[in-house]
């Protein structure tokens, strides 16, 4: 996908430390540009898989010289439940910046291990794949309006940036497999994002937290209210606006979901909200009440003694530091306030439990990257706070 398509955003339990960068073309999630691309910009294996659909290992059984075309058998699925068995690519087009088609032919060999990454979106499939060393893409689009039929899948560009950027570059696929193995193994810990499509710039930053408290975790985003995936989460990230922008957006079924979620010992930390003067921003979501408010951009807050290590660990985040937006009022002794802003009266950080889980309710603002810039400590600080409440919880 190098395009105004890259998908994938991914989970290393490596530190790799990812800064985007090589800003040579303009890139957006793959799911809203369609249009072919290199991709520009620096993207870890916590990225890629994170906005894959699917992860599948298999080997290339079959290179045609003289069709142009080739067969990859789909032995194991990491990520997902693929519906393809066998993945036929075809050579004969070819898009973005340079024709690769006499190269990826020639590349491409017989009993080699192959990896495919791949975003399933509606009636079109994007693609990474990974062989003997080397990144390449392609794309394929559904023959019926059902997408129970696909034809085959384009080839369209070996890849430029992800070949030689070092977070990215894998020399040995057999040991990228292994890799993506101990990745996915269900030994890390789980982060879920619910994001709304408006504002990257916090998810990409989520994406790109190093391993915190000694632990990894593997980062999985969703713009689906409905939280299909949600038992398998250890931590819920409710993100920014994603609680509400205008209206309020969750149904008394996916409150309950939240809800239960956190009663069986998840996490869930909520990032800034919207609401208006007459349209404060709901707490269904919440199993006791807090009002929002509507609250002007600021950055000063105030630690209470509950605090503890929260604006200590991993970084020292003091007054003036972050990003503040819109807030919450009206709440109970069932929360622990852990920071105010204007006076005490409103909440920067606030605590509650709930069965064998506790949400962790903030007024981030993290609507663009300066704002996120100045809160990206502070977001490795609550992921570190909640890892620790799981470690002390079990």
């Amino acid at each position: 996908m190098e395009t105004s398509a890259s998908i994938f955003r991914l989970n290393t339990l490596q530190k790799f430390g990812c800064v985007s960068i090589l800003l040579v073309v303009s890139i957006l999630m793959l799911i809203q540009a369609p249009a072919e691309g290199y991709i520009a910009k620096r993207y870890t294996i916590r990225q890629i898989v994170a906005e894959s659909t699917n992860v599948v290992l298999g080997t290339v059984t079959e290179v045609n010289v003289k069709r142009r075309t080739a067969k990859v058998k789909v032995e194991e699925n990491l990520k997902g439940t693929s519906e393809f068995q066998e993945i036929r690519i075809r050579f004969d087009v070819y898009k973005g910046e340079a024709d690769h088609r006499d190269e990826i032919i020639h590349f491409l060999k017989e009993d080699e291990p192959i990896i495919v990454f791949y975003l399933k979106s509606g009636g079109r499939i994007d693609s990474l794949a990974h062989t003997r060393g080397r990144w390449f893409q392609t794309q394929v689009t559904a023959k019926n309006k059902e997408r129970t039929e696909w034809g085959w899948w384009l080839f369209t560009h070996f890849e430029k940036y992800l070949n030689r950027d070092k977070v990215s570059k894998r020399d040995s696929t057999p040991d990228f497999q292994n890799e993506l193995r101990n990745l996915l193994s269900g030994d890390a810990l789980e982060l879920l994002l619910l994001k709304t499509d408006r504002y990257d710039s916090e998810p990409r930053a989520i994406a790109e937290l190093d391993a915190v408290a000694d632990f990894g975790f593997i980062y999985h985003a969703t713009t689906d209210r409905s939280l299909p995936t949600l038992r398998e989460a250890d931590i819920l990230w409710i993100g920014f606006r994603s609680l509400s922008e205008g209206k309020y957006r969750l149904n008394k079924k996916q409150e309950n979901r939240i809800k239960e979620f956190v009663k069986n010992g998840g996490i869930v930390i909520s990032s800034g909200q919207d609401s208006d003067k007459d349209r404060p921003c709901g707490s269904g979501w919440l199993p006791e009440p807090l009002t929002g408010v509507e609250s002007s951009t600021r950055n000063d807050f105030r630690p209470t003694s509950g605090a503890g290590e929260l604006f200590k660990e991993p970084n020292r985040i003091r007054s003036g530091q972050l990003s503040l937006d819109d807030s919450w009022r009206g709440w109970n002794e069932k929360f622990e306030i852990l920071a105010t802003t204007n006076d005490g009266k409103e909440i920067v950080v606030a605590k509650l439990k709930h069965g064998k889980g506790m949400y962790l309710v903030t007024n981030l603002h993290n609507r663009s990257n300066s704002h996120v810039s100045k809160n990206r400590r502070m977001l490795e600080n609550l992921v570190h706070f909640a890892v620790q409440f799981l470690e002390t919880s079990k």
